[in-house]
C-alpha cells in the first residue's frame, strides 16, 4: 500500500525510505536482506493485482538498452526479465520505480497538459538518441529547441505557466525521465524501464513525416 499510495508522484521511491516505512526507523536490516525479501514478495503481490514490478531505478538506467531502439510491441518485452533481478538488488541508496511487466497493458488516454509534456518528453529522448544518449544542456536549450521552435523561456498549452527550461531541467529530471551529470543529459530511470518503444518509434515516425 505505501508504494501504491506513493506511485502518483511518479517520483523514484528511496529504497531508505521503504525501508523506514516498512521496518521502522530503528530496526537495523544487515546486508539489505529483510528488505530484498519484502520487495521480492511485494512484486509477487504487484504483478498477480495490477501488472506492476518495483525495480531498482538507477542501475536499470545504466544497464539497460536505448528504449526507443528496442523491438517488440511494449516495454514489458523489453524490460521484464532484468527488472526482475534488479528490483531486489541494489545498495541502501538506490531508488525503485513501480513498471508495467503487462506484454498489452491497455493505458487510460491522459489529459491535454500529460500529453504536451509526454510529447516534449519524446522529443528531448529522440534527441539523446540522436546524440549518442547524451546530450549537453546548452547545446540542446541552445542549439536543438530553437530549431524545433522552442525557446527556454517559452510555455506550453495545458502546462501552466511552467517554462520549457523547467519542464525539462526540473519536472523531468524529478520523475526520473532524465538524468543530468557534469551539465549534460541522458536518459533517466523512467525512460528506460516504463517506455513503450512502440508508441516512441510511432511518434517519431510522425514528426519525421
Amino acid at each position: 500500500f505505501f508504494v501504491w499510495g506513493g506511485n502518483h508522484t511518479k517520483k523514484p521511491l528511496a529504497r531508505t525510505e521503504l525501508k523506514e516505512a516498512v521496518l521502522g526507523k530503528d530496526r537495523t536490516d544487515r546486508g539489505g536482506k529483510i528488505i530484498k525479501a519484502v520487495i521480492a514478495a511485494a512484486n509477487e503481490k504487484l504483478r498477480h493485482l495490477c501488472g506492476l514490478e518495483l525495480a531498482t531505478a538507477n542501475s536499470a538506467a545504466d544497464a539497460a538498452p536505448d528504449a526507443s531502439q528496442a523491438a517488440g510491441p511494449s516495454q514489458a518485452e523489453a524490460t521484464q526479465d532484468a527488472t526482475q533481478e534488479r528490483a531486489v538488488g541494489g545498495g541502501a541508496a538506490s531508488k525503485l520505480l513501480l513498471v508495467n511487466v503487462l506484454p498489452r497493458a491497455v493505458a487510460p488516454e491522459p489529459a491535454d497538459g500529460k500529453l504536451v509534456f509526454y510529447a516534449l518528453v519524446e522529443t528531448v529522448l529522440n534527441l539523446l538518441s540522436d546524440h549518442g544518449g547524451r546530450l549537453p544542456e546548452s547545446e540542446l536549450t541552445e542549439t536543438w529547441l530553437p530549431k524545433l521552435g522552442l525557446k527556454e523561456k517559452d510555455t506550453l498549452p495545458g502546462l501552466g505557466t511552467a517554462k520549457v527550461c523547467d519542464l525539462i531541467s526540473k519536472r523531468m529530471v524529478t520523475e526520473g525521465f532524465l538524468v543530468k551529470t557534469q551539465g549534460a543529459y541522458a536518459q533517466g530511470p523512467r525512460a528506460v524501464l516504463s517506455r513503450s518503444s512502440e508508441a516512441a518509434n510511432t511518434f517519431r515516425g510522425e514528426l519525421e513525416g
